[in-house]
């Protein structure tokens, strides 16, 4: 598990990079090249230039931003089929080698392709309603600086009450990633059939979310704030930084790869209990009819038809 775990890690900490030392700097010239254009005449060739500079850098940051997004979705989908077969290997007690494991894993990349897919919508849908919900509040409260108090708690009580609700959503979210990679069930399909055998374990099941929620959440902290402190700080340090920020960000990923886990265990737990179920319809006592008596009784349904 510790050697599959390296992998995920390592794209992860590259796709890190890539934000730290691309998409920041893009960040910072943007900004610094806006504070400049206020302090030009219009009228002048300099702020014409000045303009073409900043749209062409929010040209490059918006270019670069759809890169990180798509490679971490990429790296996202490829450590959740990774890690969920190595977790599957694991509890099967079944050995592998590294060779086969890989072909294993490309293999399954369509279902949870799919599944993710229709998660990212649902996600966004979900979130889309959240600020539908919080317009009205925001329109029906003044912008008195008396107000902003209350307006704020608003805020955060549908914020929490919207983070918790997804969290329960997301007990079917992550089992249906786990049945795409270890069957050949995605998308709705998946959804649908994670919904059925979940019943049972709701309850464990997001209180371990709102764990792992958590855990990340307070992480993601921390590291905004080495963050942070690293934009105040001499250059001759940066590297020290990016060191911490990089030890906070395998942190955040071990935990998400660690939930996996849970959730693979949870699967085959589900599937389990759905067994027994079907095994209980079989305790059932059968009795052997003669040709005579089975006569009889297909003699009596059809008058009685």
């Amino acid at each position: 598990m510790f050697s599959v775990l390296v992998l995920p890690l390592l794209l992860n900490c590259l796709a890190f990079l890539f934000n730290v030392f691309v998409i920041e700097p893009e960040v910072m010239n943007v900004v610094a090249e806006s504070s400049l254009l206020p302090t030009l005449d219009p009228s002048t060739p300099e702020y014409a230039a000045c303009l073409m500079k900043i749209f062409a850098d929010v040209r490059q940051y918006v270019g670069s931003s759809y890169i990180l997004m798509a490679v971490s979705s990429i790296i996202n989908i490829f450590s959740v089929i990774v890690m969920v077969h190595a977790s599957a290997l694991t509890l099967k007690d079944e050995n592998i080698k590294i060779k086969d494991f890989t072909v294993l894993s490309l293999k399954s990349w369509k279902g949870p392709l799919v599944t993710y897919f229709y998660i990212a919508l649902f996600s966004l849908g979900y979130w889309l309603l959240f600020f539908l919900v919080l317009c009205p509040i925001l329109l029906s409260s003044s912008m008195r600086i008396s107000n902003i108090g209350s307006l704020a708690v608003k805020t955060g009580v549908l914020l929490i009450i919207f983070a918790l609700f997804q969290s329960y959503l997301a007990i079917v979210w992550n089992l249906s990633m786990v049945i795409s990679v270890l069957e050949e069930s995605y998308g709705i399909q998946a959804l649908g059939k994670a919904a059925k055998i979940v019943k049972g374990m709701k309850t464990k099941l997001f209180f371990v979310n709102i764990f792992f929620g958590l855990l990340a959440l307070g992480l993601a902290q921390i590291l905004s704030l080495i963050i942070n402190l690293r934009r105040s700080v001499s250059l001759t340090i940066t590297t020290g930084f990016v060191l911490m920020c990089l030890v906070f960000v395998c942190l955040v990923i071990a935990v998400r790869m660690f939930m996996l886990v849970t959730y693979t265990v949870a699967y085959f737990q589900c599937k389990s209990f759905q067994g027994k179920d079907v095994e209980s319809l079989t305790d059932v006592e059968y009795t052997n009819l003669s040709s005579t008596a089975l006569k009889r009784r297909a003699s009596m349904i059809y008058k009685y038809t």
